[in-house]
């Protein structure tokens, strides 16, 4: 049973992770956002207490998957082109209903989701910084106190830091680079537990007096070739 990726267009992780995938003979289908844009039939609707879903791609493949089907859910956004070209005065309208029909079919995918998706995103929670911070030290991982004013801007608050490394969970395991502390594995661990997030990229860097690595944010649509090949057969051990 293949894997199947859904993704954006320009996603280069999702790219690395497939030929790493194909590499260990897992076999993989892509579905981009250009590809579902395109659709040309979409059927979702609740029957007898189940969500039936069915969708027809432009190249002729149907998606319909089923309680033993795993897939990589690495889409952040619904694709927009056909509403950019449309949609007018109601774009944001239209785009509210679009992300609505997108987060609901992803959600209600049977098998195994890589990330589910939730109302906070369609690839996962795409907390607030301060949210990871607060869920990272109810974890026990080391964090720098967080410090907001009314004088900052709350768009640069969303903007990632630069990590001295990243350590990846994936369904309970942990890759990470050798040597690692045991409480921040196990911080890791219950982070990604506490976030309801099959796969989560976890950030560090030194503390300013070098005592630790300090926690500084988290995503579940992480920059996946940082992992290597760990990350990979991680990645691969889910169809089992």
């Amino acid at each position: 049973m293949p894997i199947t990726v859904i993704c954006g267009d320009q996603d280069l992780s999702a790219l690395w992770i497939i030929s790493k995938l194909q590499e260990r003979g897992v076999g993989v289908d892509l579905v981009t956002a250009a590809a579902l844009g395109a659709a040309v039939g979409w059927e979702h609707f609740l029957e007898n207490g189940e969500v039936k879903s069915e969708v027809a791609l432009p190249d002729g493949r149907i998606l319909r998957f089923g309680h033993d089907d795993v897939v990589l859910n690495r889409l952040v956004q619904p694709p927009s082109e056909r509403i950019n070209r449309i949609a007018g005065a109601d774009r944001d309208y239209a785009l509210q209903e679009m992300n609505a029909l997108y987060l609901s079919w992803l959600f209600s995918l049977p098998g195994k989701v890589v990330n589910r998706a939730t109302p906070q995103g369609l690839a996962g929670s795409m907390r607030h910084p301060s949210h990871w911070t607060a869920l990272a030290r109810a974890a026990g991982l080391p964090v720098a106190a967080w410090r907001q004013s009314d004088e900052d801007d709350p768009n640069d608050l969303w903007r990632p830091r630069q990590a001295a490394f990243t350590v990846f969970a994936v369904d309970d395991r942990i890759v990470a680079p050798d040597g690692l502390a045991p409480n921040i594995v196990d911080g890791c661990k219950a982070l990604a537990r506490a976030s309801d997030a099959t796969l989560l990229g976890i950030d560090f860097v030194a503390r300013a007096d070098n005592s630790c690595w300090e926690f500084i944010g988290a995503s579940p649509v992480p920059a996946l070739v940082q992992g290597g090949d760990q990350l990979a057969d991680a990645i691969a051990a889910l169809q089992d």
